[in-house]
């Protein structure tokens, strides 16, 4: 019996001794904000709840854990200076303040303040969580929404379009900040050449951005979505899963300043596309799928680490767009970028005149893998720029009238095991010379790369990139599973690539044996 008495009084004081040093979550305080005060009827979370105002609300400073639940559709006056929810106060780690959207909820206005003054959500802390509460892409619930906003004579979600302002759904200057699962919509409604005053953002930041993560929102009809403009020591940027469209701008990370720095930054998983309702009879917009760029384009900046994968970018990407992904010359100062599983496509004839891949002057190195552009005579697929020594493997080019532009030298064996097809008279260019499809062995041969690349007259491609039977893409790249890219070892839709033997060249694999080689054959004579 003693026995059994001191093994239980060590268990005590094993648990208690393990619940002290054990960390835990903070008990933070529980809202409800609602159009108006009192008992809250509707939704989920909320219903029954007591709530405040949100001028309420944008008095108190939260705390750790602190959770502010939206309830229902609160609707807000146009204004040009005042955010309509402000979250004052900052998380920890572990331990952020949540905004969260319940069932049915959702923040409206004519049309909110503009980007670099406030927005829908003003957030003025770090560890900061706004939480649509959609679910990993469902999208289904919290809403950001202005109803008046855009072009005069378009219809707006609350009618006619009556205004012609920057509307702008969500600023912060904090760290450690997570907008996931929210639908942010109309901050502009164009249907074409823009009214000139007319623009609207989704996400708007002019500091130093660390630890940032947009993940699994629905954001449509905006000039500029995300609008990152990142300071000195900006680091850790996440942007996953998004579905973005009807917009000049996907998403721009842009040195406001000299001396900035950007690094660690991962863009994937996104559907992008549908940019030419931005077009204007000035070519004022030039429409980007991804922009990235440093102050001046001098090399003030430094921008390293970017990894940008497993992306869809689509749709009538119109006459004034430079690019789906565009790294605009810094004049040295960014390096180390990676791109790679991406689908880049122009299903409504537009004029990419730059590339649909776009790379700027003396940057780099750039590696470029099992991407698959497919573009109209009047684009330029993969535009490779000067930049430094950059490999570009397993990649296919279709039926842009440009498939591939470059000028300087090539990694050793960094051009090669590539897909050419459907082109040209200007198929290929290479130090400001043009070469035709009837010319690809003059094009390895000035090169010195590509020798075990094709051209084909069709890559056999489905609408969307994925290769049909017979496509010459299939096992027909290089195995690159040696370089220890994660994300690269499967290819967009997660099937894995093989550990050994040819890939498919392309964004997708294709599983299956290899075609067969050095057959022989026996004449039988009767």
């Amino acid at each position: 019996m003693k026995k059994m008495m001191v093994v239980c009084a060590l268990a005590v004081v094993g648990f208690v001794l393990f619940t002290l040093a054990a960390p835990r979550r903070a008990f933070g305080t529980t809202r409800y904000i609602a159009q108006t005060a009192g008992t809250f009827s509707g939704g989920t979370a909320c219903n029954g709840q007591t709530a405040m105002t949100p001028a309420t609300l944008n008095t108190i400073t939260n705390s750790a854990g602190d959770l502010d639940y939206i309830c229902g559709t609160l609707t807000f006056s146009a204004s040009s200076s005042n955010a309509a929810i402000i979250i004052n106060g900052s998380g920890t780690s572990g331990n952020p303040i949540t905004i969260k959207f319940d069932s049915g909820a959702s923040l409206k206005a004519p049309y909110f303040p503009p980007a670099g003054t406030s927005a829908a959500i003003s957030i003025n802390g770090s560890y900061v969580t706004i939480n649509g509460n959609g679910g990993a892409g469902g999208w289904t619930q919290g809403i950001i929404e202005s109803t008046l906003n855009g072009d005069p004579g378009a219809t707006c979600p609350g009618g006619a379009c009556a205004y012609q302002v920057n509307s702008n759904a969500i600023q912060f200057s904090g760290t450690n900040i997570t907008v996931t699962g929210l639908t942010i919509e109309d901050m502009y409604v164009t249907t074409g050449n823009p009214n000139s005053n007319g623009a609207g953002e989704c996400l708007y930041a002019n500091a130093t951005i660390t630890n940032l993560t947009v993940t699994n929102n629905l954001m449509h009809d905006m000039s500029w979505c995300l609008d990152l403009q990142y300071g000195s020591g900006s680091s850790g940027i996440t942007i996953s899963g998004n579905q973005i469209y009807n917009i000049d701008h996907g998403i721009a990370l842009g040195g406001p300043a000299s001396n900035s720095s950007l690094s660690n930054v991962s863009i994937f998983n996104n559907n992008i596309h549908d940019y030419s309702n931005w077009d204007t009879t000035s070519d004022s917009w030039h429409h980007d799928g991804i922009h990235v760029w440093g102050y001046n384009d001098n090399g003030s900046d430094t921008i390293s680490g970017v990894s940008i994968y497993n992306n869809t970018f689509g749709g009538c990407i119109g006459q004034n767009v430079t690019a789906h992904i565009f790294m605009e010359t810094n004049n040295g100062g960014t390096k180390a970028t990676s791109i790679y599983n991406n689908v880049l496509i122009d299903t409504c004839s537009g004029n990419d005149a730059n590339g649909l891949i776009t790379l700027g002057t003396n940057d780099g190195p750039y590696t470029i893998y099992n991407n698959t552009a497919m573009g109209a005579s009047g684009d330029f697929c993969y535009n490779l720029g000067t930049t430094v020594t950059p490999t570009f493997i397993n990649n296919v080019a279709s039926g842009c009238g440009t498939l591939i532009e470059y000028a300087g030298t090539f990694a050793s064996g960094g051009l090669n095991n590539n897909i050419y097809a459907n082109s040209g008279s200007n198929a290929f260019v290479f130090d400001n010379n043009y070469y035709t499809t009837g010319q690809f062995s003059t094009w390895k041969s000035v090169t010195g790369q590509d020798g075990n690349s094709s051209y084909v007259s069709s890559a056999l491609l489905n609408a969307s990139g994925v290769p049909q039977s017979g496509s010459p893409t299939i096992r027909a790249g290089a195995d690159l599973s040696s370089l220890g890219i994660t994300h690269l070892d499967s290819d967009i839709a997660g099937n894995p690539r093989p550990s050994t033997g040819p890939w498919t060249i392309g964004a997708y694999a294709t599983t299956g044996p290899l075609p067969p080689t050095s057959l022989t054959g026996t004449v039988q004579t009767q």
